[in-house]
């Protein structure tokens, strides 16, 4: 592995955008601070083609998740468990990094032990309300664990805990509405909805969605940024045609564009999302994942909910109807501009911690 001349500082960061983003969010701010950031990604899709967008250097280890059940899958587990431990031992001694940070995934778990037996302090990110497996083992030997909500403190035996928010890309302040309507062909005196379900999409929202929004489009009164997500593009695309109000995206690398542009927007709500909604001031109607781990996602969007420009709707729940009423209530109530918050970052401030950490 090449290495620079810069001090080094390992961002592990498995799984979807949600773990991978606010790793390349901290990776900036290391940059900027003089730090050479590396990369330990899995080499899954999503992971694999979020952090190739960035000009961070990375590795890639190939882990699976840890089966629920005895059997075969089980067993590959855990020998890729071991082979991923050796080799983030190996680069670590490589690279010989201030320190390792671990943002989320199971790669996070061999790649942090493997630090620790080396000597580095090792910190951890936890994103969402309540906090993934990972992160509870790994907070008993962190020298700090941060956290995006507060009430998340509670999950850890070890108190050495910063209440830091999560690590919002700072880019997605930087576009201005204008700009982006023209950007993305679209019409500045037409109230625009962006529909997206994360890094894998979601099969009945996108459905619903597009249901409700393409009558609104054909009628003028909406234009649509609609990410599906690449399981879901193809059949979407179908139903859209060629409504030249209608945009659709697979993936979208830069969502500042979408964001920028858009009046509302219709969403899951991951932390990461639910934490750029809540930096840009942006009105949301958000419907939790049902099936992430601990229903963490329907918590993350009862946090945001309090914003007060933020409606829930879980999945079992949702129709067309419905989603028709809750735009129709944002498009009447929508008030203030989005801004930028002027406190330190979520970014800084866990960089800030971690080199004093490491320095004293």
């Amino acid at each position: 592995m090449k290495t620079n001349k810069k001090e080094n500082i390992i961002i592990v960061a498995s799984g979807t955008g949600g773990h991978i983003y606010p790793g390349i969010a901290l990776a900036k701010e290391f940059e900027s601070k003089g730090y050479n950031p590396i990369f330990f990604v899995n080499n899954n899709h999503a992971s694999y083609e979020i952090i190739k967008n960035s000009h961070f250097q990375y590795v890639a280890f190939n882990m699976i998740w840890l089966p629920r059940k005895l059997s075969f899958s089980f067993i590959l587990f855990w020998l890729k468990f071991n082979f991923a431990f050796l080799k983030s031992l190996k680069c670590i001694l490589q690279t010989k990094p201030l320190t390792v940070i671990g943002t989320g995934g199971y790669l996070t778990v061999p790649a942090l032990l493997a630090a620790k037996v080396v000597g580095r302090k090792i910190f951890i990110h936890e994103q969402n309300t309540i906090p993934g497996k990972a992160n509870i083992l790994l907070n008993k030997i962190a020298a700090e664990t941060f956290v995006s909500f507060s009430f998340c403190e509670e999950y850890f035996d070890n108190k050495n805990i910063t209440v830091s928010g999560y690590p919002v890309r700072s880019d997605i302040f930087d576009i201005s509405k204008n700009n982006a309507l023209k950007s993305l062909g679209l019409n500045s005196d037409i109230f625009t909805v962006l529909v997206f379900g994360g890094s894998l999409g979601a099969l009945k929202l996108n459905e619903i969605a597009y249901n409700v929004l393409s009558r609104l489009a054909s009628n003028n009164k909406a234009q649509v940024i609609h990410i599906t997500g690449a399981k879901d593009f193809e059949r979407i695309q179908n139903l859209v045609g060629d409504q030249a109000k209608y945009k659709i995206f697979a993936y979208m690398h830069n969502i500042a564009y979408a964001y920028a542009a858009c009046d509302i927007v219709i969403s899951r709500s991951g932390a990461g999302t639910v934490f750029e909604l809540k930096a840009l001031e942006k009105p949301a109607i958000l419907v939790p994942y049902p099936y992430a781990t601990d229903n963490h996602q329907y918590w993350n969007a009862k946090e945001i909910e309090k914003m007060g420009k933020v409606t829930v709707i879980q999945e079992q729940d949702l129709t067309q109807v419905k989603l028709f009423e809750e735009i129709e209530y944002l498009k009447r109530n929508i008030n203030g501009i989005p801004v930028k918050n002027t406190e330190k970052l979520p970014q800084e401030i866990i960089c800030d911690e971690i080199i004093k950490c490491i320095k004293y």
